[in-house]
């Protein structure tokens, strides 16, 4: 390994490393019911004293341990956005349990309004966000994995948009991922940080640098043939630094008109590698 790779190496771990027997000092709640669905809102500890608020879906009356599909949701939305909610729902339907929390700077953790403009206006602040919310999944699952109804050997993450965006070093990092869908999400970063600052800023957050590392896992990556936001061209990119297995599938949609055709191909991806569904 050459002195750079170990120099990343080292880079990562401190961006990305945190004390692994921190307190989770987690709160549940009951959070809703219905149409045989239950949700539990809960809380931990993540580091620098984040409280991460998420929400557990599941069947009411399901048995044994069942796959954990974790969800990113888009940027400016949270976890109780329909976005997430309504293919949580099809997806606890068919057996997995599904999970979702606020990522850094949203939902009840946001400090204050959130609007695409703070992701062009304030790089260095989203580069932060999305460090915080690489490790915020960390914890997510070191605590779900405790769940006795959480089968920890069949883990899958979907994300949407900046979901994806900031899942993909999550995934990269985290062997216990088995799968992973990006949607409208999957492409390759352009940093607008010229110099040293701005390449070790690519290596921290850029996709593009975290789809090798997801090397003998199934990653599908969902796209849109006329999406102005994640170009097809981007999109391309991180597909052709992934290894087998994997699928691109194209839809005849945009960015903003993703929903509702962008999550028919997601749900069979998650039911075959994850084993679950009929």
């Amino acid at each position: 390994m050459s002195d750079e790779s170990n120099q990343l190496k080292l880079l990562r771990s401190l961006a990305f490393g945190y004390d692994r027997d921190l307190p989770f000092d987690a709160k549940t709640a009951a959070a809703g019911q219905g149409g045989g669905l239950t949700v539990e809102r809960f809380e931990i500890t993540s580091r620098y004293e984040e409280r991460v608020s998420g929400l557990l879906m599941q069947s009411a009356d399901a048995d044994g341990p069942r796959p954990l599909i974790l969800i990113g949701h888009p940027g400016t939305l949270d976890k109780s956005s329909d976005y997430v909610l309504w293919p949580a729902e099809q997806w606890v339907a068919r057996g997995a349990i599904c999970a979702t929390i606020d990522q850094a700077g949203h939902g009840e953790r946001a400090r204050r309004p959130v609007s695409m403009e703070d992701f062009q206006r304030w790089p260095m602040r989203r580069l932060d966000q999305s460090l915080q919310t690489v490790v915020d999944w960390m914890r997510t699952l070191d605590y779900l994995s405790q769940r006795p109804e959480v089968d920890a050997k069949r883990v899958g993450f979907v994300g949407f948009s900046m979901g994806g965006m900031r899942g993909a070093p999550f995934v990269g990092l985290d062997e216990r991922v088995q799968a992973a869908s990006f949607c409208i999400s999957a492409a390759s970063a352009r940093s607008d940080r010229g110099g040293s600052v701005g390449s070790l800023a690519n290596a921290l957050s850029d996709p593009g640098v975290y789809a090798p590392m997801m090397a003998g896992r199934a990653v599908q990556v969902v796209a849109g043939e006329r999406d102005d936001l994640i170009t097809p061209e981007a999109t391309q990119r991180f597909y052709d630094q992934l290894s087998e297995p994997r699928e691109l599938v194209w839809l005849p949609c945009g960015h903003w008109d993703f929903m509702p055709q962008g999550i028919a191909p997601v749900g069979p991806f998650l039911e075959r590698t994850l084993g679950f569904g009929d």
